[in-house]
C-alpha cells in the first residue's frame, strides 16, 4: 500500500516516520522550505520510544501524482483550505482520505468536496512539536492511532493500513464505531484545551487552587453532556482515563492550544471551543464553562 501524508510536523513527521520505520511506503507531501531541509538533513525523530532518523521520499504540491492507496492529514484547521489545495491531485486517484483533525466540523468540508464514501475517520492521541531545527520532538509518551470506516468500501484500505502499521512504534486500532472515537477525543481536547487556557496553567497548577478539580470536573460534563445528546455517549472507560490525566496531582500537562497561546501563535478555538459551544446551544444544553473559555480565546486567541 502506497501511503502519502500531508505535512512532516509533529503529527504527520512522527507517525510517517514509525511506520516507514516498520517497512511501509510512505511518501510526504511539504513545502518547498521544508522539502529543502528534509532532502539535506534527513527526517529526524526525538521520542521515548527511540530516536530516528531517516531520508523521507518526499514531494510537493507542484510533483504530487495521484498514485497513492491512502492519504493522512493532519493540518491545523485553520491550515485546511491549503491543505486541500495542495493535495488535490493525490485525490485524483483512488485514494482514500483520513484526516486527523481536531473536532469534527471539518468532516463537512471534506465530504462535500470528496464525497463521504472517500473520507475515513482517524484519531491520534500524541503531544509532539518541531524543535527549531525540524526535529520532530514527542513530548509525552501518548502514542496511539485509531482509525475506522465511515462507509462500507473504506474497510480494505483501513486494513491494510493496520498490517502496514503492524510493528510500528505506537498503539494501532481499528475501530468499527469511529464516531464514537472521535467524540471520545474531541470531549477530551475541548476540556483540556479549555480548562488550560481559561485558567492559564497546566493541568497540575489547576488542581492546586480550591476550585480547580471541580471546576475540570463540571467542564468535562459539559462536553460529555453534547456528545450523549448527539447520539455518541463516550463509554465509561474512556471518561475514566480522560480524568486520570485531568486529575493527576503535580502534572505539567497543557493542551497544544495553551501552547500556541502563550507563543503568540494561531489557535484552534473555533474549530475546538466554538464549535462544541455551538453544538451545545442547538440541542439547549447551557455549558457555561464552556462558553466562558470559548469567550477567553475570542479575546486573547488568534483565530
Amino acid at each position: 500500500m502506497k501511503i502519502l501524508i500531508l505535512g512532516a510536523g509533529g503529527v504527520g513527521g512522527y507517525y510517517g516516520a514509525r511506520l516507514q520505520e516498520a517497512g511501509a511506503d510512505v511518501t510526504w507531501l511539504v513545502r518547498p522550505k521544508r522539502f529543502e531541509a528534509l532532502k539535506s538533513g534527513g527526517l529526524r525523530v526525538q521520542s521515548p520510544y527511540g530516536d530516528l532518523a531517516l531520508q523521507p521520499k518526499l514531494v510537493t504540491a507542484d510533483t504530487v501524482t495521484p498514485d497513492y492507496d491512502l492519504v493522512m492529514i493532519a493540518p491545523k484547521a485553520y491550515d485546511l483550505a491549503d491543505a486541500l489545495a495542495s493535495m488535490a491531485p493525490a485525490m485524483q486517484g483512488r485514494a482514500l482520505l483520513v484526516p486527523f483533525l481536531n473536532g469534527l466540523a471539518h468532516f463537512d468540508q471534506l465530504d462535500a468536496r470528496f464525497g463521504p464514501e472517500r473520507v475515513a475517520g482517524g484519531v491520534v492521541h500524541i503531544a509532539a512539536t518541531l524543535a527549531p531545527d525540524g526535529t520532530v520532538v514527542q513530548l509525552t509518551q501518548l502514542n496511539s492511532m485509531t482509525v475506522g470506516p465511515r462507509a462500507p468500501g473504506q474497510v480494505a484500505v483501513l486494513q491494510a493500513l493496520r498490517e502496514s502499521a503492524a510493528g510500528a512504534k505506537f498503539d494501532f486500532a481499528y475501530s468499527e464505531k469511529i464516531d464514537e472515537q472521535l467524540w471520545s477525543k474531541w470531549t477530551f481536547l475541548a476540556t483540556l484545551a479549555g480548562a488550560t487556557t481559561l485558567f492559564r496553567g497546566a493541568t497540575g497548577k489547576i488542581l492546586e487552587t480550591s476550585e480547580g478539580a471541580a471546576l475540570v470536573q463540571e467542564m468535562y460534563g459539559e462536553c460529555l453532556a453534547v456528545a450523549s445528546a448527539y447520539g455518541w455517549p463516550v463509554p465509561a472507560a474512556a471518561i475514566e482515563r480522560s480524568l486520570s490525566v485531568f486529575l493527576q496531582k503535580g502534572s505539567e500537562f497543557t493542551a497544544s492550544m495553551y501552547r500556541d497561546l502563550v507563543s503568540g501563535q494561531r489557535t484552534e478555538h473555533e474549530h475546538v471551543l466554538g464549535e462544541m459551544v455551538r453544538r451545545a446551544q442547538a440541542k439547549g444544553l447551557p455549558a457555561p464553562l464552556m462558553r466562558a473559555a470559548w469567550c477567553h480565546m475570542q479575546v486573547e486567541g488568534r483565530a
